[in-house]
């Protein structure tokens, strides 16, 4: 029975592994069972681990499980609408939100003692550096270095073989904070050819994410490695990391001023403006209790009509896109469960700060700043990036802590 467990415990993990990596490419048109089958596998092992290790006699009700909790209550409120709700966009928008469920219950029981954290990145980190030489691949390394519309290049290959901007920058920059966690937590005792290979993979992960059209993930990046330099200056010299922090507004300020995409002209005519101010005028009229999933929706379509662009109202039609969201995800809840599910989503970003343990509370900061960041620009925990989040949270809350620390880290709170 032991080896039967074992067995079972290691394909849960396999799975999961998976899953980080189809996060990446989760765009791409793949065979069904390609595309699904690590969401089989990993639940129906986990269904099998909850009953062969009889799980629910370890479950506590600690602060992590409460927070798993919140996550369903917040899974739960498309159902309690649901009798005063439409029909129109309900069974649609609720499926992208099915992860909450099915994750948070596995959280709540717990995962087996075969995870780690630094499967979760290390898993992130060589699939972000295999994705990104793969698609040089298709461009081809002489072509897109003698080529002047090599970043065109670049971006068409991108889409056509691994995942649009918003969900590849996210995940380059989150192997961003995984390599940084790995290396500042245990540097000394990291061989040194692993060293170079860790900072390659940062190197070329920045160097793509410079030449992203994505204005989100290119700002996020510069943010990262400036305050990893100002976080590793202060534990050494504290007041030169507090000078080099009071200078990264000047910096993250230049870096946008560089980037092709963020001019006066260039945010006037962001589409998403336009779908916040639609967003926005129908917020004023159900500030608290919202309209409902569907109800949402056929709402902010008839309003959204009247601030959007002609162009891009034919845009919308030439794509046959059959709805269009706010783009943000706080207004997207707001809109759908007013307040309520405004302040249950603040709870579920910046929850996990306040009770994960102390030693990953940075590491914890970083991710979940990344989500509620890019929550601005883009649906997410009720989106395409939901999986994404779940696994992150996963992974921080209920995974040992492998990644050697070293004695004078100063990861570990000195009591």
């Amino acid at each position: 029975m032991e080896k039967v467990i074992k067995g079972v415990n290691i394909l849960n993990l396999l799975a999961y592994c998976w899953l980080v990596v189809r996060v990446l490419f989760w765009s791409v048109d793949l065979p069904y069972w390609f595309a699904y089958g690590g969401f089989y596998l990993f639940f129906l092992s986990f269904i099998a681990e909850v009953f062969l290790e009889k799980r629910w006699n370890n479950i506590r009700w600690d602060k992590k499980t409460i927070y798993f909790c919140c996550i369903v209550c917040f899974f739960i409120l498309g159902f309690i609408y649901a009798p005063f709700d439409g029909r129109d966009y309900f069974w649609h928008h609720m499926e992208s939100r099915y992860p909450l469920f099915g994750f948070s219950v596995v959280g709540i029981f717990g995962l087996n003692k075969y995870y780690k954290l630094s499967y979760l990145f290390k898993t992130m980190i060589v699939t972000s550096v295999v994705a990104i030489l793969f698609i040089f691949f298709k461009v081809g390394i002489v072509e897109f270095i003698m080529s002047p519309n090599r970043n065109f290049l670049f971006t068409q290959a991108r889409i056509e073989n691994v995942n649009a901007h918003m969900g590849f920058n996210l995940f380059l920059n989150v192997s961003l904070v995984g390599i940084w966690y790995i290396c500042s937590s245990s540097w000394r005792r990291i061989p040194r050819y692993t060293r170079y290979l860790y900072v390659f993979a940062m190197c070329i992960i920045f160097f793509v994410l410079s030449i992203s059209e994505g204005r989100s993930g290119f700002l996020a990046s510069i943010f990262l490695l400036c305050s990893f330099l100002a976080v590793e200056v202060w534990r050494r010299r504290k007041i030169l990391g507090f000078v080099m922090a009071l200078l990264l507004p000047l910096v993250l300020a230049f870096a946008a001023s560089q980037h092709t995409r963020i001019s006066h002209n260039a945010i006037g005519s962001e589409p998403r403006l336009a779908f916040w101010h639609s967003a926005f005028e129908l917020i004023e009229k159900k500030p608290i209790l919202g309209y409902g999933i569907s109800n949402a929706q056929v709402a902010f379509d008839h309003v959204n009509m009247k601030y959007t662009t002609p162009e891009y109202r034919e845009y919308w039609t030439k794509q046959e896109l059959w709805f269009i969201d706010t783009h943000n995800q706080y207004l997207q809840t707001t809109l759908e469960f007013g307040l309520v599910g405004l302040l249950l989503l603040l709870l579920i970003y910046f929850g996990p700060i306040g009770i994960v343990e102390s030693k990953r509370r940075l590491l914890c900061l970083y991710l979940c700043g990344l989500c509620a960041y890019q929550s601005v620009f883009d649906m997410f925990i009720t989106g395409q990036f939901c999986l994404f989040f779940c696994l992150l949270m996963l992974a921080v809350l209920r995974t040992k802590n492998d990644i050697v620390l070293d004695k004078n880290s100063r990861l570990v709170r000195k009591k």
